[in-house]
């Protein structure tokens, strides 16, 4: 009897995972770069912003590798349980969120006007060991576990003659309203477009999205007259600033600095200026900021081009998936992936209004790191059946 081949990554998948690591590796060291003073200041330890990011490093690359090593064909059970248990996190965000800030709900605090973080072990439950407080954005696991409950059922559907769209629409709608609740624009409007991204390559009729689409657009311009805080970022990104502005346009300035100092090669690794609590978000959404001051034009566009490649492979494992399920969870994961990062690349360069969207494997922050490696275990696995 023949003995069952196990497929492996091909070449090319592996300068793939090579290009992961090289990104986490590229991040601590970024991240310790330009957190120590704050870390320092903050808790007396220098690495303790380094330290975390390692540990969810760990824990996402954990998470790469359980569903690297787990048939995507067989993942309906675990993609349901994580999709359930996703939707009751985000209906209890929801209706704290109902509550003033100043209730100060234990397990989901309001932080900077919003309810986006559930916090396992806050006090008075004990710290755990080394970890302290643990907590996560359900918004970021929403991008993936969307993936993975379209991925799974839009096929499953479609085999039987089924129509698919209100699947797609009563599903990204549903996890759109539950994270805008808390609220957190950025995520809900990066899900709807995961979302509609999923529902298009599955090969479905677009008319309806003919429809849907001009109603998102209506939607999001409501959204954003209706929030102060929105409003302004906004309309700071439409009449520019005032160097006088200590807000949207403050934080605008030092980014412009950041980047024009660095000029070509940049200032060296640990020399950035702007680190010293000038620039705000330094470790996570302005990251990018931190890269171009110290690397200068030439490392912002090599980071620039290693990300378009990790793209291009995704987008290239989708094309050449086998089945259908496979082909959609390829092409939600990498739209995710690249969605996420030339949203932040275009809010640093001021194409785009600043949206607290971090830059994936790089930036600073537990929840994306971890859901982002998990995903990208999906996306490696698919890679392992188109190599064979």
């Amino acid at each position: 009897m023949k003995p069952k081949t196990v497929p492996t990554l091909s070449k090319k998948d592996r300068s793939f995972v090579f290009l992961i690591l090289g990104f986490l590796l590229f991040g601590i060291i970024i991240i310790a770069d330009s957190t120590i003073i704050h870390s320092d200041s903050l808790y007396n330890d220098p690495y303790r912003f380094v330290f975390l990011q390692v540990g969810w490093v760990l824990m996402g690359l954990a998470g790469f590798f359980f569903f690297y090593n787990r048939d995507y064909k067989k993942m309906d059970k675990i993609a349901g349980l994580m999709f359930g248990v996703n939707i009751l996190f985000l209906i209890v965000l929801a209706f704290v969120a109902l509550l003033p800030c100043s209730s100060d709900v234990f397990f989901a605090p309001c932080i900077n006007g919003a309810n986006r973080w559930f916090y396992l072990n806050a006090p008075p439950l004990p710290k755990l060991p080394l970890l302290g407080v643990v907590g996560f954005q359900p918004g970021e696991l929403a991008k993936l576990t969307l993936i993975m409950y379209l991925g799974i059922m839009l096929p499953k559907k479609l085999q039987e003659n089924k129509s698919v769209f209100s699947i797609y629409a009563v599903v990204t709608g549903l996890l759109f309203l539950l994270v805008i609740a808390q609220p957190n624009m950025s995520t809900a409007v990066m899900v709807a477009a995961i979302g509609t991204i999923v529902y298009f390559s599955s090969g479905a009729p677009v008319k309806p999205l003919l429809v849907v689409v001009p109603v998102a657009l209506l939607l999001g311009v409501l959204l954003i007259l209706s929030s102060p805080y929105r409003k302004e970022r906004f309309l700071t990104q439409l009449k520019g600033f005032d160097n006088n502005d200590r807000s949207e346009g403050y934080h605008i300035k030092q980014i412009q600095i950041a980047l024009g100092s660095g000029g070509f090669f940049g200032v060296g690794l640990g020399q950035s200026r702007q680190k010293y609590y000038y620039l705000p978000e330094v470790a996570s959404d302005s990251i990018f900021a931190i890269i171009g001051e110290e690397f200068g034009f030439l490392g912002t566009a090599l980071v620039i081009v290693a990300f378009s490649y990790l793209i291009y492979r995704g987008f290239e494992i989708a094309k050449n998936a086998k089945t259908l399920r496979g082909r959609l969870l390829a092409s939600g994961i990498t739209s995710w992936i690249g969605l996420q990062f030339f949203v932040n690349i275009g809010a640093m360069t001021q194409l785009l209004p600043l949206t607290g969207v971090p830059i994936p494997l790089i930036s600073y922050g537990g929840s994306s790191m971890v859901f982002s490696l998990m995903g990208l275990g999906i996306l490696a696995n698919i890679g392992k059946e188109t190599a064979k």
